[in-house]
């Protein structure tokens, strides 16, 4: 008798799972516009970068994509949206060495703090990527139309 009433529950709760997942992609979609925009990084966590360090992001609100350099190397991931949190999805990074050792540093603070990236604040050109809870901004941005996304040209002294 037990079995008999257990399935037709069980079918019951498949199909709300499969309309409450069907809900949830739905409703992820783009991210906020005001995220959109080629954004280069003031500073990590509260410190400033290292002398001669860019550290870029480009984020697409319609696709979620997120590229950019680290101040060593160009990476890619992704961002979600739900509501007002953010997620970023995995990092995956060219390989390559840093020009310097305050580019290393940089990078390996950037690439620390960006998962846990989950809400943001817009301020004109300012951006700030906050952590869930409150506390002080993981990274500051500052729009910029011209940052380069890709690893910066070294000139070779002419003898």
């Amino acid at each position: 008798m037990r079995r008999a009433t257990s399935l037709p529950c069980l079918a019951l709760l498949t199909l709300a799972a499969l309309g409450l997942s069907s809900c949830g992609s739905s409703a992820q979609g783009e991210l906020p516009d005001e995220l959109g925009g080629s954004w280069v990084v003031q500073q990590i966590a509260g410190a400033s970068l290292g002398e001669n360090v860019d550290v870029y992001i480009h984020i697409d609100a319609s696709t979620g994509a997120l590229t950019g350099f680290t101040g060593c190397n160009p990476f890619s991931s992704s961002m979600t949206a739900f509501s007002e949190a953010l997620a970023v999805g995995p990092i995956q990074e060219e390989p390559g060495e840093c020009p310097s050792p305050e580019a290393a540093t940089d990078e390996a603070r950037f690439l620390g703090v960006l998962p846990s990236v989950h809400r943001f604040r817009r301020r004109g050109k300012a951006l700030e990527l906050l952590p869930q809870e409150q506390g002080e901004a993981l990274l500051n941005l500052r729009l910029d139309e011209f940052a380069t996304l890709t690893r910066p040209t070294t000139t070779t002294p002419s003898p």
